[in-house]
């Protein structure tokens, strides 16, 4: 058995042997990889709220814009002189139009009520157009089946007659549009609700449902590895110390009641995740002078745990430059290797925004009257028609 004080393993001093030697090398080189890490994310954040602030007001500007285009284009769909293919035109310019707002992160304004409007007109001219035309035929119930299905990103699976009925009757457009969004708002809350785990559970029986959920991975350590080390070493004892000296029970003041709570979720995670590393460098700050006393058996245990550590924070580096989260999109499209390219990246963004909001205000003062709706719609199926893929939407305001 070897005996080491939990604040000598990062100490180039350890020389017991060769594998402590080995220990200490990688603890040393998880402290390293940790803070590149956090040093990268800080850096991803800080870039994202510096470049926010530059153009955010434009994408806002861009956005109302939009929305503003949005309303001017619904209000022609009473118009019964816009037929055809350039009412075909139209729903679909005001469909683009509608998800590309919705899509823009930084466009926090409800859309609702342009999307009821949206709906409603759509009813009411698909009742006007029944009350005026023979009973649809099969060829019109598919094309208006095609119509809703491209609208609301879903599949109908309604009857002809059924068809017929919804072109005939608003409310039953109106009640379908409801029950779809509810559909999808109930969809998202399941995943929301989902329970996570406690982690504030300590009871004996803690580790053993933990590892009963525990995945292997490829070139991760066998459970058993992770077992032999809470149970056949004293890192079981240094956690419960550890748990002891951060309880928020000892703690009158109500702020240090709170942080020991935060740090007793941190430690008991550790413990559920079988993170060595996080429980020996909690053990370093709380209880550098605890002596843990391993096997050789052990000690390679605990090396090959910190190995898998050492993979996984390069992974954890690699997801980070990749994130897909707003900042993550941020930080891949507008930085660069010098602040100066950095800079043009995102004036070149914000001109492009600015074109981008004189030609929907150009659209806003143009599109007064029927005639000038009917002219751009037939500018707009023109432009598509000599486009080998056509036009998906100019995704305004929309950088990513």
């Amino acid at each position: 058995m070897t005996r080491v004080r939990v604040s000598d393993i990062q100490s180039s001093d350890v020389t017991v042997n060769k594998n402590w030697k080995k220990l200490s090398t990688l603890w040393d080189q998880i402290s390293k990889l940790q803070t590149r890490n956090q040093r990268l994310e800080s850096k991803i954040s800080t870039f994202y709220e510096q470049a926010k602030l530059q153009f955010e007001s434009y994408e806002i500007q861009t956005c109302s814009l939009t929305a503003i285009k949005v309303e001017r284009l619904i209000s022609f769909i009473a118009r019964r002189t816009i037929k055809g293919e350039r009412r075909d035109a139209l729903y679909e310019l005001i469909h683009e139009e509608l998800t590309a707002l919705e899509s823009n992160p930084f466009w926090t304004e409800s859309t609702a009520e342009l999307r009821n409007s949206f709906q409603n007109q759509i009813a009411a001219d698909a009742q006007n157009q029944a009350e005026k035309s023979p009973e649809p035929d099969e060829f019109e119930t598919e094309a208006f089946r095609d119509m809703l299905e491209d609208m609301l990103g879903v599949d109908i699976d309604f009857e002809h007659e059924k068809l017929v009925e919804m072109m005939k009757n608003p409310q039953d457009f109106e009640q379908y549009f409801h029950d779809i969004a509810l559909s999808h708002k109930e969809k998202h809350a399941d995943i929301e609700n989902i329970d996570s785990m406690d982690e504030d559970e300590l009871d004996e029986d803690f580790f053993e449902r933990a590892f009963n959920n525990f995945k292997q991975e490829e070139s991760a350590p066998s459970i058993d590895d992770i077992k032999m080390l809470f149970k056949s070493s004293d890192l079981n004892k240094l956690y419960k110390k550890v748990a002891s000296r951060l309880h928020p029970d000892k703690e009158s003041d109500e702020s240090l009641k709170r942080e020991k709570h935060e740090l007793m979720q941190q430690l008991s995670k550790a413990k559920r995740d079988g993170d060595v590393f996080t429980l020996l460098q909690m053990g370093q700050k709380w209880l550098p002078d605890f002596e843990l006393d391993l096997s050789p058996s052990a000690l390679k245990s605990m090396i090959r745990v910190l190995e898998t550590k050492v993979k996984s924070l390069n992974h954890q580096h690699r997801d980070i430059s990749s994130d897909s989260s707003l900042k993550g999109i941020v930080w891949n499209r507008f930085s660069a290797r010098s602040k100066k390219q950095q800079q043009t990246n995102i004036q070149e963004h914000i001109d492009s925004l600015i074109v981008c909001q004189a030609d929907i205000q150009e659209c806003i003062d143009t599109l007064t009257t029927v005639k000038s709706v009917n002219a751009y719609l037939k500018e707009r199926i023109e432009e598509e028609r000599w486009n080998y893929f056509p036009n998906v939407g100019d995704m305004h305001g929309c950088p990513f």
